[in-house]
Parts: structure tokens; sequence; C-alpha cells
């Protein structure tokens, strides 16, 4: 069965098989996170294996049966070639979700034919396009207007930054839950920001130039200008954390003029 990331089912259930092809790869772990992150809403006893089709087989043959507690398995494999068709088919679909990936597109098109065909098989396309891109966003923030989904499609095609980092981050900073509380220490403290280390200054400016760029929402308050900051602020957490750190004057300069 033929779907986009934004039709994945949320209610996923045990026994379901999600099929990823496609020349656009980043999206495999990001998916994972999601199915996992569903399944564990229902269900406490989830485990998550990330393996290869022999590695599977090989748990398989020494598995043993939980006297106490029926767990559920969740299979991340990538690498499925055609080879592997009959020994999917023949999966054991109790106790087990899996998620597969298809590997070189010479050794995967039969396979992937018959998966988008098959109704008992979530075949998802994933291609480094901007269709993909706004497919993801609304399956992992659906809430959110298309004119935002739009501005994150534009991120995604300009950080090298995993799927799994960079909607975390935007699933955090897209959230008001604590920016009034900022807005009223920084109105009783004129040093905030020289007193916040360069972690957590990115982090705020971050924020700030999201809720200013994407949600035009005055950020006049905290007396920075954040017009266009937005790759600039992702760049810099990046950079703070390998051997090419920003010093905060360096920061401030560009957050201040």
């Amino acid at each position: 069965m033929k779907l986009e990331f934004k039709n994945a089912p949320y209610n996923i259930k045990e026994g379901q098989i999600f099929f990823l092809y496609g020349n656009y790869k980043k999206s495999f772990d990001l998916f994972c996170d999601f199915v996992v992150s569903k399944l564990k809403e229902k269900r406490s006893n989830v485990q998550v294996k990330n393996c290869t089709i022999a590695e599977y087989e090989k748990n398989q043959s020494f598995s043993q049966c939980d006297l106490f507690e029926k767990k559920l398995d969740c299979y991340c494999i990538r690498g499925i070639e055609d080879k592997h068709l009959e020994k999917i088919r023949n999966f054991s679909r109790e106790n087990n979700v899996f998620i597969l990936e298809s590997g070189d597109f010479f050794k995967s098109k039969k396979i992937t034919e018959a998966f988008t065909k098959d109704p008992d098989i979530f075949a998802i396309a994933s291609f480094n396009n901007n269709m993909t891109f706004t497919s993801v966003c609304h399956m992992i923030l659906p809430k959110l207007p298309s004119v935002i989904h739009n501005e994150i499609v534009k991120i995604i095609n300009e950080t090298d930054e995993s799927l799994i980092s960079l909607f975390k981050k935007l699933s955090l900073l897209l959230s008001d839950s604590n920016l009034e509380d900022l807005k009223h220490y920084i109105k009783s403290k004129q040093s905030f920001l020289d007193d916040l280390e360069e972690i957590p200054l990115i982090r705020f400016a971050l924020q700030a130039a999201i809720k200013e760029n994407v949600f035009e929402k005055d950020q006049s308050y905290t007396k920075m200008k954040l017009k266009d900051k937005i790759h600039f602020l992702m760049d810099a957490e990046i950079k703070q954390k390998s051997e090419y750190p920003l010093n905060k004057n360096y920061l401030l300069k560009n957050l201040t003029v």
C-alpha cells in the first residue's frame, strides 16, 4: 500500500510492517523514532532493535517466550533487497512491528514494486525533494499551518543536521510554554543577555528568531536583531559543540546589529 509520511497511521499496531523506499535516507531514523513514540503511548514494554535481516533471523532462532509479560519488539532494518522478499513475507508478526528501508536501488526494484501494491504493508515514499520534506512536517508537527511547514522545509534544505535532532529542537522552540517567563525575566533584569552562557544564549535567541521570522510575532523585547538569523543560530550551536566554538562577544555583535 503506497503512502506518504503525512498519511502514516498514528494508531500503530502490533504486526504492522512499514517499508521506506526512495533516495532520501535521513528520514529512516526519524520515522523509527515516530513509530516507537506512538507505540510507547499505549505500551510500556516496547523494545527497539536496530539490526540487519541476518541479525533478525539469528535473534529469532534464539528467542524464548516471556512467561511474565509480552513485550513488543520494534525492528528497524536497513538494506532491504529483492532477495529478502520471501523472508519478509514470512516474518512472524506476533508481538512485532517492522520498519524496513530499501537498499541499493538496482537490487530493490522488485521488492519495492511488490510492497507498494501489497495491502498489508505500508510502503512510504522518501525522496530528496520538498514534497517529502513537507509530508514529514505534516507527520511530526500536524497542527502547524502550511506556511510554517514551508519555513521548516527551507531549513531542512539548508542544514546537515539529522532530522531527529532538527525536529526535536523545533518541537521545543515552536512551543509557547516558557516564553512568558522569559519575557518577565528580561523586563526585570537589564543584564539578562550578559548573564547567559553561550549555549543558553544561542537557544534563547533561536527560539525568539523562530517566533519572529516564522510566526511573525514581535520579539522586540529581546533587544536583538533577529531577522534572518535562524540559520546563523543553528550553525552557531553546532559550532559551539564542536572544535570551533564562537565567543560570546561575536554572538552578541551578530545579534545586536
